[in-house]
């Protein structure tokens, strides 16, 4: 856990007021990025880990997929569950038509969002707003690009430090924590929400160790968030490194 800092966290807050008018207008890349980090000056992080992830959280020990404390992986609806594969301790780039092209950063398409049938249930009038979804789609489909560029190069995605690309979890954490405060109904997609503050911790954990096996298996978790449960694209690869993995016929 990194020590947190008053000063700072007072900056973020109101820097979060610009920031969330600048989502709400369908912007959540770069450009609000830039004013977060120009007028944050973050230099030690400000990281509050909810549940924190250390040895006190259970592993799914098939795939190394962090759960809180207690959590047993929820069952898939309307289907069996599948198994999860296991994690590969060697990153394999995907393959390029042209490895020398360069892939910029694509903002949220939102008439993309198709949910997974195992996730539905944690959006909609008895659970998280439409709001709380379209930031989560847009945070999974964010990450997503620059963990991609950074493990595979340009061709695969936008180029972003291990840094920056922390601090880039972070605010997409921060404003999703802001957004949870704001749910009446909160608590009844608390499987969900536990799940993804325990993904992105451990993506913020990851790039700040530079541990490129970590950062993988949280590329896998983030991949599946945004290719598989909040766009439940067919013809994406699936990792099965979710708690929330749907079976596919």
């Amino acid at each position: 856990m990194i020590p947190l800092d008053k000063k700072r966290i007072v900056t973020l807050a109101g820097t979060l007021v610009l920031a969330g008018a600048v989502v709400a207008a369908g912007v959540y890349g770069p450009s609000v990025w830039k004013v977060f980090r120009q007028q944050s000056a973050i230099t030690d992080q400000v990281v509050i880990q909810t549940p924190a992830v250390d040895g006190n959280n259970s592993i799914n020990g098939s795939n190394g997929t962090m759960l809180p404390e207690g959590t047993a992986p929820p069952a898939v609806k309307g289907g069996a569950e599948t198994t999860p594969t296991a994690a590969p301790t060697t990153i394999n780039a995907p393959p390029q038509s042209d490895s020398g092209s360069k892939n910029k950063y694509r903002e949220p398409d939102t008439k993309l969002i198709d949910l997974a049938p195992s996730v539905t249930a944690f959006f909609g009038e008895a659970a998280l707003s439409n709001d709380a979804k379209t930031l989560a789609f847009g945070s999974a489909w964010n990450i997503h690009q620059y963990v991609d560029g950074y493990l595979y190069g340009p061709a695969a995605g936008p180029q972003m430090n291990e840094e920056d690309i922390k601090k880039y979890i972070v605010f997409h954490k921060t404003l999703l924590d802001k957004q949870y405060k704001n749910e009446a109904n909160a608590s009844k997609a608390s499987a969900f929400t536990s799940y993804l503050d325990v993904l992105l911790n451990s993506g913020i954990d990851s790039f700040d160790s530079k541990d490129k096996t970590r950062i993988e298996q949280f590329h896998q978790g983030i991949h599946d968030l945004d290719a598989h449960l909040m766009r439940n694209d067919a013809s994406s690869k699936i990792y099965g490194a979710t708690p929330f993995a749907t079976k596919r016929t």
